[in-house]
């Protein structure tokens, strides 16, 4: 297995981490560029987890602001060497051996630099900047802890001058669902001179998943590539099984490139289903799945951001355990680690980019949208193979009434169903509905299903039903997905007469949203508000107890509140039985 994947990604390469122990040090003034800390570096920098979240640690954990970091690897022969970094929270800057290499704005997806590297001692610096301002995504004042640094894995491996640099998969299934149609893309690099190559697409069931009586289907083409990228289409047919909660079926897609003696093969897997919409559900391979899920951040206070494998496999656990078949990633591209877990496991995922409360004024910002843009993009080229992936999010609770939002929005569903070769819904999470809200929304008009926010009897009077109706006078057409609801319980608080931020009014108070979203014919599904407490920025809600988003229906360290207990026995059906 992969160290950042649950599978295999590229086998023909020689490959190592730099995961583990770095140089450390943080740079309240920002003066470590004009100081030239990627040529020289301090020599009394501290040392620091690769990856993890500096905020996650006693020394560093008010920290937001600029922080360098310094490692020396050696490799054992030289050639191409593809660096890549699986996340940086947010803003990027690497040095290789004192040359500006790569940059990179936006701490949820990956990119990576391609150098040519002499066998031997090198050195690697990135300064990692999470400070938020009036242009940043996420923007200042948000609901979850602005966790800084290298957060994901980082990879180094030896590549021929012909690679696969990524892998699209686009597909079309019969009528019966019982054969695709496949064009697999090859992103080839080639990093020499105009050069024949042959690229051969393999596809069969995933070893270890369940694919009974399906094929294996291989094609190849010669084509010539001139230096940079060149896009090389594969189609192939295949005889499959198709993927649903019930029964994760996977596919492993392999595509070799060979030029002469050299060879480079890249790895993805799929699985083959679609997904669409009536005007009252969301629709797996033309049936109807209820949405039972919860909001889930990448939060632990030992990682942070910096989820082990571990971690995310107790994570599932526990909502499966719960009768939950959904993740809504709030409110950026989680781990792909954590993705692939959750096609194993045929656990549904609404994925987000972080536009978090943006109004128009925030959207004309000089490069606002263009960041989000991009942050899409690369999250859709990542994750888009991830059959558990049914829709993407594309804002969260930004002002939907606002003309310069609306266009923004139309622009960003626009590019989603754009760069997605398989059709997913696009969809936003919009609060405008909540009894404090403006009571219309302009941007629905642009996404496939509504996702509702609403917190009526916590932030507000007001009935969940009525928050639900609104949303269907104006849109009767599309479903509905209840898509953040809560009240705050601390963990261990008991009253007698389950007052605010006990864990009985807790309970109470999302059975009965529960029990209205269920009984609601039109509303595709719920996703409780939220997982796990989790740590929030005490500059902007200090009030809460512990500084904490505690609405969380497990506590921070995955303990079960008495809701989760509530919560599951609906959804198993044990609350009748007790």
């Amino acid at each position: 297995m992969s160290i950042h994947r649950t599978f295999e990604t590229a086998p023909t390469r020689r490959r190592r981490t730099l995961n583990g122990r770095w140089a450390f040090v943080t740079d309240p003034d920002d003066e470590g560029l004009d100081a030239g800390y990627h040529e020289s570096f301090p020599a009394d920098a501290d040392r620091i987890d690769v990856p993890s979240a500096w905020n996650a640690t006693s020394e560093y954990y008010d920290h937001e602001g600029p922080a360098w970091y310094r490692r020396r690897f050696e490799l054992p022969t030289g050639g191409p060497t593809r660096i890549a970094f699986g996340g940086v929270c947010h803003d990027a800057t690497v040095w290789v051996d004192g040359d500006r290499t790569a940059e990179h704005y936006g701490g949820y997806t990956p990119f990576e630099a391609v150098l040519d590297l002499e066998a031997g001692d090198h050195d690697i610096v990135v300064r990692a900047d999470n400070t938020r301002d009036e242009r940043s995504i996420p923007r200042p004042g948000t609901d979850w802890f602005p966790y800084g640094g290298i957060t994901r894995e980082v990879l180094v491996e030896s590549v021929p001058e012909a690679f696969v640099a990524g892998i699209e998969v686009d597909y079309d299934l019969d009528s019966d669902g019982e054969d695709a149609d496949l064009t697999v893309t090859a992103d080839v690099r080639s990093l020499g001179e105009s050069t024949d190559v042959e690229v051969t697409a393999t596809v069969e069931g995933a070893r270890g998943a369940p694919v009974a009586g399906s094929g294996e289907a291989t094609a190849e083409r010669e084509v010539s590539v001139d230096t940079g990228l060149t896009s090389v289409p594969v189609e192939c047919e295949l005889a499959v099984d198709r993927w649903s909660p019930d029964d994760p079926a996977l596919y492993e897609v392999r595509v070799a490139v060979e030029s002469g003696e050299a060879r480079d093969e890249r790895r993805e897997r799929v699985g083959f289903r679609t997904v669409a919409v009536s005007d009252r559900a969301v629709l797996v391979n033309g049936d109807p799945v209820e949405l039972r899920g919860v909001n889930r951040h990448e939060d632990h206070p030992e990682w942070g951001h910096a989820q082990p494998l571990r971690l995310q496999e107790i994570d599932l656990d526990v909502i499966a355990e719960a009768g939950m078949n959904t993740v809504r990633t709030s409110h950026y591209p989680n781990h792909p680690r954590f993705l692939d877990l959750c096609d194993e496991r045929g656990i549904l995922a609404i994925e987000e980019i972080p536009y978090w409360q943006f109004d128009a004024e925030r959207f004309a910002r000089e490069g606002v949208l263009d960041r989000g843009k991009k942050t899409l993009a690369e999250m859709i080229a990542r994750d888009h193979a991830h059959p558990a992936v049914v829709a993407w999010s594309v804002t969260n609770e930004c002002a939907n009434e606002e003309a310069g939002v609306v266009e923004a929005t139309a622009e960003l569903a626009a590019l989603a169903r754009d760069r997605d070769p398989n059709d997913r819904p696009v969809t936003l999470a919009s609060n405008n509905y909540h009894p404090d809200g403006d009571g219309t929304d302009r941007c629905l008009e642009h996404v496939d299903f509504v996702c509702a926010n609403a917190y009526p009897g916590w932030y507000a009077e007001g009935e969940y039903a009525n928050v639900l109706a609104a949303v269907r006078e104006d849109y009767p057409d599309k479903p509905v997905v209840l898509s953040e609801f809560g009240a705050g319980a601390v963990a261990g608080e008991r009253t007698r007469d389950g007052a605010k931020w006990s864990e009985s009014f807790q309970a109470d108070f999302l059975a009965d949203a529960v029990r209205t979203a269920r009984e609601t014919e039109y509303v595709a599904g719920f996703t409780v508000w939220q997982f796990c407490d989790t740590r929030t920025d005490p500059r902007n809600w200090a009030t809460r107890p512990k500084t904490k988003n505690n609405k969380g229906i497990v506590d921070e360290y995955r303990r079960p509140k008495e809701a989760y207990n509530r919560v599951r026995d609906l959804l198993t059906g044990e609350e009748g039985s007790q």
